[in-house]
């Protein structure tokens, strides 16, 4: 099965919102088991969209259309669609559709006389309802099918999830594993492990939460999708061995919050250049205060020398942004809260330099970070750089990973 997404609207291509849906669409299609081969943007041109709704007639099983629909004159996505597949004298008054906005509109009538052409189909259409606005969708074309549905996400996705999955047939089934890679980057995981293969597809992604490689398998045959799938998995966990943290469905802090929840341990952080993203992305996982007993921000000199006892001699002798200004973060963290696991990092956003601190029974890990990107990128790739140790660390297995 092959398909196409068009999203419709000059506001996209303007780049006044995102492009949400054609993303939503996508993932589903995978999980379908559909090949998607484009993703295109058309502006509300009733001629540019006829263009490109024409062309995709025979190539593609499916068209994807998300957007104009609506009640005003621009909104021309239905009627472009139609002109495409000869469809304009079968068009008729859906009276279901009517009545739905008659409910809507409590049946004023000037609101029914401008939203009325939202209840006009061909005969030959599949109402796509929606429940979450005004504008149905709807299903029309023989060979290469057309699903037209609006351009709100909120009422697209429910649509396509409610309306337009039971409607899709296929016979083709895809899975994913999601493999969460601590510590190296994109380009050194494409160099440890073969992504060119085809059975299953392995691929690494960037993410802002860390890199991950995605184990895909597609098949018709329900176990021989599952041994591809395992021998990906399995590949990947040869490969890379503890620097696979998980292949759960689940964030790196959530990983690291059960580590700790099972010892009956708790973990605090000392931030500067992070400014709280650590323990924010702790707090955002249910079930932190299990394990989080207290946190600072120690982002200025004074501050740093009030709460956590780092003297002005190591600043003034080695920098702020330093091992050893790290180090004494991390005892005066461990001294304050007596946290089992304590964090620290210090450094310069603008330099895109830093230095991420874990203190755990005792001894000292202090990790150098290189990042570039602006301050954001900078201190996410700190944040993450610190979590994938804090895992590694609490389950003693960093002692061999300390130079990579």
């Amino acid at each position: 099965m092959k398909a196409i997404i068009y999203s419709v609207g000059t506001e996209i291509l303007l780049g006044s919102i995102l492009d949400t849906n054609s993303k939503f669409i996508a993932e589903r299609l995978q999980d379908l088991g559909i090949n998607l081969y484009k993703m295109v943007t058309v502006g509300d041109n009733p001629e540019r969209l006829y263009q490109a709704l024409k062309e995709a007639n025979g190539k593609y099983d499916y068209v994807f259309v998300s957007g104009g629909l609506g009640p005003t004159e621009d909104d021309l996505t239905k009627e472009t669609a139609v002109r495409v597949l000869g469809l304009e004298d079968e068009m008729v008054l859906d009276d279901d559709s009517y009545e739905e906005l008659k409910k809507y509109f409590n049946d004023e009538k000037k609101a029914m006389t401008v939203n009325k052409k939202q209840a006009i189909f061909p005969k030959s259409a599949t109402i796509l309802k929606n429940n979450q606005g005004t504008a149905p969708g709807c299903i029309i074309g023989d060979k290469t099918k057309y699903i037209l549905m609006p351009g709100p996400p909120n009422e697209m996705c429910h649509m396509f999830d409610e309306e337009v999955v039971p409607r899709i047939h296929t016979d083709l089934m895809i899975k994913s594993v999601n493999c969460k890679i601590a510590l190296l980057c994109e380009w050194e995981i494409s160099k440890r492990i073969d992504i060119s293969g085809s059975d299953p597809t392995i691929s690494p992604y960037a993410k802002t939460t860390g890199v991950e490689l995605r184990v895909t398998a597609s098949s018709t045959n329900k176990d021989h999708l599952e041994a591809s799938l395992k021998k990906g998995v399995d590949l990947v966990k040869n490969t890379f061995g503890p620097l696979l943290l998980t292949t759960e469905d689940k964030s790196r802090e959530e990983v690291l919050i059960d580590e700790l929840r099972a010892k009956g341990e708790f973990v605090s952080a000392a931030e500067s250049i992070t400014g709280g993203l650590v323990a924010s992305s702790i707090v955002d996982i249910p079930g932190a205060s299990d394990v989080l007993k207290e946190s600072y921000i120690t982002y200025a000199n004074e501050i740093k020398h009030k709460l956590l006892n780092v003297s002005y001699e190591t600043i003034e002798k080695y920098d702020v942004v330093s091992p050893e200004v790290a180090g004494e973060m991390l005892d005066g963290l461990h001294k304050a809260t007596g946290s089992d696991l304590c964090l620290a990092t210090t450094g310069y956003a603008h330099l895109g330099v830093a230095y991420a601190g874990v203190l755990y029974k005792g001894k000292k890990y202090i990790r150098k970070v290189k990042a570039k990107g602006d301050r954001n990128k900078v201190r996410r790739v700190v944040k993450n750089k610190l979590i994938d140790m804090s895992i590694l660390i609490v389950r003693g297995e960093y002692e061999d990973y300390i130079g990579i």
